[in-house]
């Protein structure tokens, strides 16, 4: 019996530390830091908020949208506005 409760306690020892290497891992932080080459940025690439599908690239049509918008939140211009 003896026997038993040792291999046990091993087998309960080592799930245990399993556990505790998985927690470990999985709350690693990745690493953030900018990476330039040339003294470039040598990261993905930004895209203009107009080169999407909504303005097919044109970025007039983008900036009269956002003006609208910017209307639309100012509380004097609203229907029923102070």
């Amino acid at each position: 019996q003896e026997i038993g409760a040792i291999i046990v306690r091993r087998i309960v020892s080592l799930f245990a530390l399993l556990i505790v290497a998985i927690v470990q891992y999985g709350c690693q932080e990745p690493s953030q830091a900018v990476q330039y080459e040339d003294g470039r940025y040598a990261g993905k690439p930004d895209t203009p908020n107009w080169a999407g599908a909504a303005f097919d690239g044109n970025r007039e049509t983008w900036q009269k949208e956002i003006r609208r918008r910017n209307r639309l939140q100012s509380e004097y211009s609203r229907p029923g506005g102070a």
